[in-house]
This record gives structure tokens, C-alpha cells and sequence, in this order.
């Protein structure tokens, strides 16, 4: 399967925030614990979409409540991949007529001309580059190139100092501006966006717009792992939603942390677990901070932020897994309507944190 993200210093391919098998078809029992029925039967009729889009899957369920609109399912998955095909289209760094490959060959110093859409987007990731202080930058993808998670096959050698310094010279999030018109700057030549850390959440984000446009009210909405819930599950009650432990090479579901219960909230969880490699013998982590240019070493093993929009959520895991857990949770805990819950590596065994407001967890 192509990849159309690069694999920055998010876990893009680290689909750490699984669906538990049969998430959409439990009693309502298991859900809000006030009845005492299991009959299947008793569940409301719902769609379930599936698919792939920005080199990973999606899937999308929704529980038939209401539609004001009478939308019926061909309509409602041909929203679904509109939206996913217009972020794909335009936000591709594998696509070489996206806007973002475009403006990957422009010059130093030239406006560059994207959609609305695109353009919000850098705005929002630029913006959390602020308040992070450089820790989530969109223009790390030659970092992650130097260190071989991009496309081209790793040499299996750490950069040397003069190529590290030489590939710092093209990034740096304040490189880059966006103007009033949607017009994208840089100011060096070679600068390159990659949105891969906050894209697949904007489009988990685009999909919940147009089935809220439809008159759904009840859905959930996964791409790559990073997913937004609204109104109740199937059953009547929440959605359940399960977060990986943080095992090496584990399949997604596999092996689960613990659940979620949840109403109208948008979830995205990075980690370490999946997306690594072997340089001079060291294991080295994908996630690069863009800071520095050099792969974190630190103990966070997995964050999974809840936030008011899948965007948000997205990149903020990103940052917390370039901060570490102390600084992460700093951060976390100055946001407003945001919350976190860490997994964090002490030897062998794995320890928890969460910020005050992350709701309980079922083992």
C-alpha cells in the first residue's frame, strides 16, 4: 500500500488508539450500566464505512437515530470520501500535484497560493508550534528523511554532525508563514511541510462536519487510529474505545491497556512501540524532535489526548511524545478542555499518569 503521509515525528503508523472488537455491537449493559438486557436484538440499526485514505484505513459507524435530511447510505459514504479524498488531495506529501508537494519546489520568498483548507491547517500547526515552543513543527520531514523514516531505504548509520547541521538549516517552524490570502512563505529554499501529525486528524475532523451537514448525530469516525466520537454507540450507551500497551511490534488491539467510555470527544494517541529502528546498533525512536534534529530519548512510551477536535487531539499527542511525559503533561495541563493519559517506561514496567480531568478507565 502507497504511503501518502511521510512518517514524521508523529506516530503516524502507530495505530495506538484501537476499536475493540465489537465496540459497536455490545449490550447496552456493558455500556451504561443501568440495564440488564443483552439482546442484541435491542440495539438501533446503524452504517459502517470502511476504507483507505491517506495510506492507512478508516472506518466510520453510525448509529441511525435520527437524519433529519433522510440521507440515505450511498449519500453518507460518498461525504465520508469526499472529505477524505479533498486532504488527501491537497495535503499529500506522496501526491505530486498536492498543494503541499508544490510548495515543497517554490522559492524562498514566493506566496504561495493553497485552499482555505490547507491553510488553516499550517495556521493551526504553526500555532501549537508557538506554544510549544518548537517541540511540533511541520517542517521536520527532511529531519525524519535524515534519519532514515522517511521513504528512501535507511543507510543503518547515524548522520554525521555536518549533515545534521546542514538539514537543521532548512527547518524550523518559524521558517514559515501564512498570510491573510492563503498564501504560504518560506524563507530558505528546501523547506518542506509535512502534515502527517496533524492532517489524519483534521480529516477524522472534516469527515464528523459533513455527517453532522447530513443531520447524523450518533457516529464514530477512525482514520489511522485517531478517531472522534459523538452522541451514543449503537447499544444506546457510550462508545467503547480501547489504548494499546505499548508492546513492541503488537498489532493494533492485541494487547489492550485499558477502555474508554465515551460521548462526544475527539481521541488520538501517539507512541514508540511500533515505528523504530536500529542505528550503530542503538535503538533509535521515529520521533524526531525537531528542535535539536536528533530522535527523543526519553521514557514516554504512549500519550493519547482527548480534545475537542480530532486536529487538536493529533497533534498535541505528537508534541507530548517529543516533550517526554514531564514536560508533555506540563503542557497538557495549560490547555483548556484537553486532557492526557501517559504510559511511561520505568525498566520493565510500565507506568501511568493522567491529567486531572481524563475520565476513568476499565481494565
Amino acid at each position: 500500500m502507497p504511503r501518502v503521509f511521510a512518517r514524521s515525528f508523529s506516530c503516524l503508523l502507530l495505530i495506538a488508539v484501537s476499536l475493540l472488537a465489537g465496540a459497536c455491537t455490545h449490550s447496552s449493559s456493558e455500556h451504561d450500566g443501568g440495564s440488564s438486557s443483552s439482546d442484541p436484538a435491542q440495539e438501533r440499526p446503524k452504517l459502517a464505512f470502511s476504507g483507505k485514505t491517506m495510506g492507512v484505513t478508516w472506518n466510520a459507524t453510525i448509529a441511525v437515530v435520527s437524519n433529519a435530511n433522510g440521507t440515505d447510505a450511498a449519500e453518507t459514504l460518498a461525504a465520508i470520501q469526499d472529505a477524505l479524498d479533498r486532504v488527501d488531495q491537497r495535503m499529500s506529501t506522496y501526491k505530486p500535484e498536492s498543494e503541499i508537494s508544490r510548495f515543497a519546489l517554490a522559492t524562498a520568498g514566493t506566496a504561495f497560493k493553497v485552499s482555505a483548507e490547507t491553510a488553516m491547517v499550517v495556521r493551526e500547526a504553526q500555532r501549537i508550534a508557538a506554544l510549544s515552543h518548537g517541540a511540533f513543527d511541520a517542517t521536520v520531514m527532511p529531519l525524519v528523511d535524515l534519519w532514515g523514516f522517511g521513504p528512501a531505504t535507511p543507510s543503518g548509520t547515524a548522520p554525521t554532525e555536518d549533515e545534521l547541521q546542514a538539514t537543521l538549516e532548512i527547518c524550523g517552524w518559524k521558517k514559515l508563514t501564512v498570510g491573510d490570502r492563503h498564501t504560504l512563505r518560506k524563507t530558505v529554499d528546501g523547506l518542506k511541510i509535512d502534515l502527517s501529525a496533524i492532517a489524519k486528524g483534521y480529516g477524522v475532523d472534516a469527515v464528523c462536519e459533513a455527517l453532522k451537514e447530513q443531520g447524523w448525530t450518533d457516529y464514530m469516525v477512525e482514520v489511522g487510529g485517531e478517531l472522534r466520537t459523538a452522541g451514543k454507540s449503537p447499544s444506546g450507551g457510550a462508545w467503547r474505545i480501547g489504548i494499546d500497551a505499548p508492546r513492541d511490534m503488537s498489532n493494533a488491539g492485541q494487547d489492550l491497556q485499558a477502555v474508554l467510555q465515551l460521548g462526544t470527544v475527539a481521541v488520538a494517541t501517539s507512541g514508540d512501540y511500533r515505528n523504530f529502528r536500529y542505528v550503530d546498533g542503538e535503538r533509535i525512536s521515529h520521533t524526531i524532535d525537531p528542535r535539536y534534529g536528533v530522535p527523543v530519548k526519553h521514557d514516554l512510551a504512549s500519550v493519547t489526548v482527548l480534545a475537542p477536535n480530532c486536529m487538536l487531539a493529533d497533534a498535541l499527542a505528537t508534541t507530548c511524545m517529543v516533550l517526554g511525559p514531564e514536560e508533555g503533561m506540563k503542557l497538557i495541563r495549560g490547555i483548556n478542555h484537553v486532557e492526557c493519559y501517559m504510559i511511561i517506561r520505568d525498566g520493565d514496567t510500565l507506568m501511568t499518569d493522567r491529567s486531572p480531568g481524563f475520565p476513568e478507565l476499565q481494565d
